[in-house]
């Protein structure tokens, strides 16, 4: 089925990792839910594009028929994992099935439960604007570069207490992986090496960095500690998790606001609405480009019958903009009563355990970007979207230009010391 249209005329087989979804998703979408909502392509061996919102949300919230797994053998072949085409390694929790990965997800949800979160916020609302800090005197900034690629890193990091000084380089990596870079492998392998390294020299000191690390460390699974390998690569999946879908949110809100000024007068006026503004910017632009399942159990989903090793890819931005569920969906409407039950975060037991941090936080972006920011204005003249979304939806670069402001957090309140690097971070 096709995706989109080539020179010839010919219609393309649907490919998110393609340019031309890239440039044109929304629209790639909605044919696909108006004319076939369980599309087959034949790229990445072969998959079907699920669109509609209900359908997607029966994926998510039926593990039993749709699993998460990446090593699953269906006739001697073997196929699975939560993307299309599978990452170079297990991503954690996000590819395990239940009842395994809920023993996982019961040990790490207390660290980012909405109460955690609301205790952190103090210091949150300190890291957003020490890193505004850095650009406010000067009147430019480059959202992407100088305030998404570094505040979900430097909260991640400052959470899971890993090493501060490599929050830059464990971004780097990232940043290449979900961009599927040249190198990006490497690079990705290397963080995790570190990782397991960190782990290893946590058990040998007897103990991790307090919270979530030193729970994994402590903690037991059927009578036995977890595997240093096993903790380490839940602590990668928490880095991960916590970096570049928050990073592209970041710049997608920004860009929303600047093309709709009357949305953002309404926040400056009204701050109580940015949150529910948060949920329906979540909802328009889904930073996640989707999410993959694999069936392992006979079944149909709209009039398409599936058979066990059939791989679903998730369409979590057509989901989001379903006009039978969300009424007018290019409207991004604070009030609207049922924003939260967009699926940006997924849903069911892999719903993202990051949720609640994510979401606050875009809330304090917002509110500092309008409190001490309110005219900025993206150079459209140079604004660059990312060339390829396989993973991640989001923007290059997006110079903008404000009235300069002055600092606002002290020296001895610094989530880094000022010989710290924070600049501008690779994406």
């Amino acid at each position: 089925m096709s995706g989109s249209t080539a020179p010839d005329g010919a219609p393309e087989p649907f490919d998110h990792h393609s340019p031309a979804f890239a440039e044109h998703w929304p629209r790639i979408y909605a044919d696909l839910r108006t004319t076939c909502p369980v599309a087959h392509s034949p790229q990445h061996g072969g998959f079907y594009a699920v669109t509609r919102y209900e359908d997607v949300r029966r994926v998510l919230r039926e593990p039993e028929t749709f699993a998460s797994g990446r090593e699953l053998e269906f006739d001697g072949r073997v196929v699975g994992g939560a993307t299309v085409p599978a990452t170079a390694s297990r991503l954690g929790m996000m590819e395990m099935d239940p009842p395994v990965s809920l023993v996982y997800r019961r040990l790490i949800a207390p660290f980012f439960s909405a109460r955690t979160v609301r205790e952190y916020t103090p210091r949150l609302t300190t890291i957003v604007d020490w890193i505004l800090d850095r650009t406010v005197e000067s009147g430019r900034m480059d959202v992407v570069g100088d305030l998404g690629a570094v505040l979900p890193p430097l909260v991640i990091v400052d959470l899971l207490g890993l090493p501060p000084d490599r929050w830059q380089h464990y971004a780097h990596a990232l940043h290449q992986g979900v961009s599927h870079r040249k190198g990006s492998a490497r690079a990705i392998i290397g963080v995790m090496r570190e990782m397991r390294e960190l782990v290893t020299e946590w058990r040998e000191r007897g103990a991790g960095p307090r919270g979530v690390c030193t729970a994994l460390l402590e903690a037991e699974v059927d009578g036995r500690p977890i595997d240093d390998d096993l903790v380490a690569e839940l602590v990668f999946m928490l880095l991960t998790g916590g970096v570049d879908t928050t990073t592209a949110q970041i710049s997608n809100v920004v860009e929303h606001l600047d093309a709709h000024p009357e949305l953002r007068r309404r926040l400056i006026e009204d701050p109580d609405a940015v949150p529910g503004a948060v949920d329906e910017l979540l909802r328009l632009h889904s930073p996640g480009t989707g999410a993959a399942r694999t069936v392992v159990a006979p079944t149909t989903l709209g009039d398409v019958a599936l058979r066990p090793g059939d791989r679903l890819f998730l369409g979590i931005g057509s989901a989001n903009r379903d006009e039978t569920v969300f009424p007018d969906p290019e409207t991004v409407d604070p009030d609207r009563a049922n924003a939260h039950q967009h699926v940006a975060f997924g849903l069911g037991v892999h719903r993202c355990v990051g949720a609640y941090l994510a979401r606050a936080e875009l809330v304090e972006v917002v509110r500092a970007l309008l409190r001490r920011m309110p005219d900025f204005a993206v150079d459209r003249e140079d604004l660059v979207r990312r060339p390829v979304i396989p993973l991640v939806n989001g923007w290059t670069s997006m110079p903008v230009r404000f009235t300069p402001g002055p600092r606002v957090v002290p020296k001895d309140a610094a989530p880094l010391p000022e010989t710290a690097s924070a600049g501008t971070a690779d994406r």
